[in-house]
């Protein structure tokens, strides 16, 4: 099946727009989970069973939106560049945008948190300024702006190296 590109992001129907964007909140919360440090013992079996529900709610959905859709939905495994960075930032604005004032659709936080989570590795990494977190967002027009922001926060990089 043909991978999910910048281009036909920007031309998905609502309803597959809606449900793309419910998916990737949910796989962003998924991998926050996954890479926050276990909890100490007597939490950590908590801490367990809400990774392996994240990851079975995640994952029934992607196969749920893979059978129906086409382009399928494949995560992203590396955000580890400014450029991939970028690149997926712009993509989740547009799929945001085109969303935006669907009733159906909910604020990105995990996916926002994901985001910046990228940010801090990838500018640490390259030993530059980190850029500075907005409060948590509470509508999709602030995580499209965030999102907007930590673009140019790559393109920024990308300048530099270049």
């Amino acid at each position: 099946m043909p991978e999910m590109s910048e281009a036909t992001l920007g031309t998905l129907p609502a309803a597959q727009a809606a449900e793309l964007a419910v998916l990737v909140d949910l796989e962003a919360r998924w991998e926050n989970l996954r890479k926050t440090p276990a909890p100490d013992a007597p939490a950590a079996t908590l801490d367990l069973a809400d990774r392996q529900k994240s990851y079975e709610t995640f994952r029934t959905k992607l196969v749920a939106y893979n059978d129906r859709y086409t382009p399928a939905h494949v995560p992203e495994l590396l955000l580890n560049t400014p450029f991939r960075l970028g690149t997926w930032c712009r993509r989740m604005r547009d799929l945001y945008l085109q969303v935006e004032h669907d009733p159906r659709a909910r604020c990105p936080a995990h996916l926002l948190e994901k985001a910046y989570r990228c940010a801090d590795r990838v500018g640490v990494r390259l030993k530059k300024d980190l850029i500075s977190r907005a409060p948590p967002p509470a509508t999709i027009g602030a995580a499209i702006r965030d999102l907007d922001a930590l673009a140019a926060w790559c393109s920024g990089l990308e300048r530099a190296a270049a």
